[in-house]
C-alpha cells in the first residue's frame, strides 16, 4: 500500500470540469515528498476504486457545484468527504458512474483509504469548451498550496 495519492478528476474538454487535471499539471512542477504520487484521473469511473485501495491517504481535486462563487473552493475531510451518489445519472448502467459512485463502491467493498480529503472547486462553466474560466484558473495555485500543506 502506497503512502499518498493526489488524484485530479475531471474533463478538460468541459471547461471548469478540468480543474482537477489543471491542479495535477501544476503540482507536477512543484517540489513534492517522494511518498506522494500524482494521478490525472480524468473522467475515470469505477476504476478509481482500484486506485483508492492502494493508498493510505488520498487527496482528490474535482469541480463541485456547491452553490459558491466561481473559483471558490473548499476542503472536505472525514465523513464530509463522502459524496452523495446520483442514481438518476446511472440509468441502469455503470457506464456513467463517476467519482461519487466509485467512492460508494469503495466504501461498500471496505477498501476506502485510511484518510480521504476532497478539494472541491466551484465551476463557472462545464460546457463543451477547452480551458478554465478566469475565476477557476485563479483558484488552481491556492488549491495546490493547500494540498502541499497536507503533507
Amino acid at each position: 500500500m502506497g503512502d499518498v495519492l493526489v488524484l485530479g478528476i475531471g474533463n478538460p474538454l468541459r471547461g471548469d470540469d478540468g480543474v482537477g487535471t489543471a491542479v495535477i499539471s501544476t503540482l507536477q512542477h512543484m517540489p513534492l515528498s517522494p511518498n506522494v504520487e500524482l494521478v490525472d484521473g480524468g473522467t475515470a469511473g469505477l476504476e478509481i476504486v482500484l486506485l483508492l485501495q492502494k493508498y493510505q491517504r488520498v487527496v482528490v481535486v474535482d469541480a463541485a457545484d456547491m452553490g459558491l462563487l466561481p473559483g471558490e473552493w473548499r476542503r472536505f475531510g472525514g465523513d464530509t468527504a463522502v459524496l452523495t451518489t446520483n442514481t438518476d445519472k446511472l440509468n441502469g448502467t455503470l457506464h456513467n458512474a463517476g467519482f461519487a459512485e466509485a467512492l460508494a463502491l469503495a466504501e461498500a467493498l471496505d477498501v476506502l483509504p485510511d484518510e480521504l480529503v476532497v478539494f472541491g472547486v466551484q465551476p463557472q462553466r462545464v460546457d463543451w469548451v477547452e480551458g478554465l474560466s478566469e475565476e477557476v484558473e485563479t483558484a488552481v495555485l491556492p488549491v495546490c498550496q493547500a494540498i502541499l500543506a497536507e503533507f
